[in-house]
């Protein structure tokens, strides 16, 4: 005796995201159906059921760990005891009710129909992302500033720094000697080429802000008080592997959009369809 009907926002309470699980080698199809987790009078839940809501609550709440297992079993006798509630009371046979559920039939005939003409045919291939890169590259630029600081603990120090540098005193030597940042003291400071998104926010700030060989004022943030010297503003493609991810998502809503109007006048063309405009006022 089987009969489930999924409804909407009902049977998520409860379940919460947490570290994935590995899980065991699968069952096959016809023993998953077979198999039972549970039974609300006399209606079961088989296990085959039980996979596919760990399915569709997985995309939203994250991956699901086995000891949460119950309560989204819970969820699903909820929800059955609600739905057998509702055939009591005749809910399915108020025209309303069934207005909604022909809709939701028909939502559900045509999204897989889509599914199966559309984007199932809508593929992009690494070719064609590499491509899209190359003939777009000022579109995967990014910002990037070459920079130098020295760091120390106090306030008080930094600003004794400062006024040595405002003096004419070398800034390698200075953070060779002074900078308690060891893995840029030993290269005078120098940190390389900085894009967007590496540092602090503070630290970020200031380093875009510069002009090259200018000197910052001294700035806090959570590791200490900086002095930075600005360095050669470029902007470089950021690189195709990084991006490839972006770009194919992009590409693919393209031609899906593109094979949907397609698709969709091909079947306008054959289709016979007449509107009634007086019918309308």
């Amino acid at each position: 005796m089987r009969r489930r009907v999924l409804i909407g926002t009902i049977l998520l309470v409860g379940v919460t995201g947490g570290l994935c699980a590995e899980a065991d080698d699968p069952a096959p199809a016809d023993a998953d159906a077979t198999r039972v987790v549970a039974r609300v009078n006399q209606v079961e839940i088989s296990y085959a059921e039980f996979k596919q809501r760990l399915e569709t609550l997985q995309p939203q709440r994250g991956p699901i760990r086995p000891e949460q297992f119950k309560e989204v079993v819970h969820g699903m006798i909820q929800e059955e005891i609600l739905l057998q509630d509702a055939m009591a009371e005749g809910v399915d046979q108020d025209a309303a009710v069934k207005a909604k559920l022909e809709q939701a039939r028909r939502q559900v005939v045509i999204e897989e129909l889509v599914r199966r003409k559309v984007i199932a045919q809508s593929q992009v291939t690494d070719e064609e992302a590499r491509k899209m890169y190359e003939d777009n590259k000022p579109l995967f630029s990014m910002e990037t500033v070459r920079v130098s600081h020295i760091m120390v603990k106090t306030e008080a120090e930094a600003e004794a720094i400062l006024k040595d540098l405002q003096a004419g005193k070398d800034f390698a030597e200075l953070a060779k000697t002074m900078s308690q940042d060891t893995g840029s003291a030993e290269k005078g400071g120098d940190l390389g080429a900085l894009r967007r998104g590496q540092t602090v926010q503070e630290f970020e700030d200031e380093a875009f802000r510069l002009q090259e060989g200018e000197l910052s004022p001294v700035i806090k943030t959570q590791y200490g008080y900086h002095i930075l010297k600005g360095g050669a503003h470029a902007s470089v493609a950021e690189p195709f592997d990084e991006v490839k991810g972006k770009i194919r998502q992009s590409l693919l809503r393209q031609k899906e959009q593109e094979n949907f109007l397609a698709f969709m006048a091909d079947l306008e063309k054959k289709a016979k369809t007449e509107i009634f405009e007086d019918q309308l006022r």
